[in-house]
């Protein structure tokens, strides 16, 4: 599992000052063609405790320079955000709430959530990973970086 600053927490995303307090964060990585193996996940950041996911923009550089074939999963990890392993010593797992099979970096591009699910993510009173899953490989990876910035209100 890869983690960029915001998941490691050397960046803070912020916590929304009132339930109208629309806040956001962007999360970038830089990817090279060992990362983008099949169910990688990379987690991105936190959805802060509280908070309810109101947009999402994924952009990507081109990730898949052949035949293009790479496909994204984004949604909320499982276990407590930042963690390696869930709470019973497992791998965390990663959602497609927010994104299902995108094909954003087939190509490099911007997506936003066309899934009703991504509105539909329940508060929680613990901060949970963002994260995107690789969850078809590329036929020819590429060096490429990755961003997905987050938008939520309190």
């Amino acid at each position: 599992m890869l983690q960029p600053e915001y998941a490691k927490g050397v960046e803070i995303a912020l916590t929304p000052d009132g339930a109208d307090d629309v806040t956001s964060y962007r999360a970038e990585i830089v990817l090279v063609a060992g990362d983008l193996t099949l169910n990688n996940i990379i987690e991105m950041g936190p959805l802060p405790a509280g908070c309810v996911l109101v947009d999402a923009i994924l952009d990507s550089d081109d990730l898949d320079t052949g035949s293009a074939a790479i496909k994204l999963d984004v949604g909320v990890m499982s276990g407590d955000a930042g963690a390696l392993l869930d709470a019973a010593g497992s791998a965390r797992t990663c959602g497609a709430e927010i994104f299902s099979a995108s094909t954003v970096a087939q190509a490099g591009g911007v997506a936003r959530p066309t899934l009703a699910s991504a509105f539909r993510i329940d508060r929680s009173d613990v901060d949970r990973g963002s994260c995107v899953k690789v969850s078809t490989i590329p036929a020819t990876a590429a060096v490429g970086t990755l961003v997905l910035t987050l938008f939520y209100i309190g």
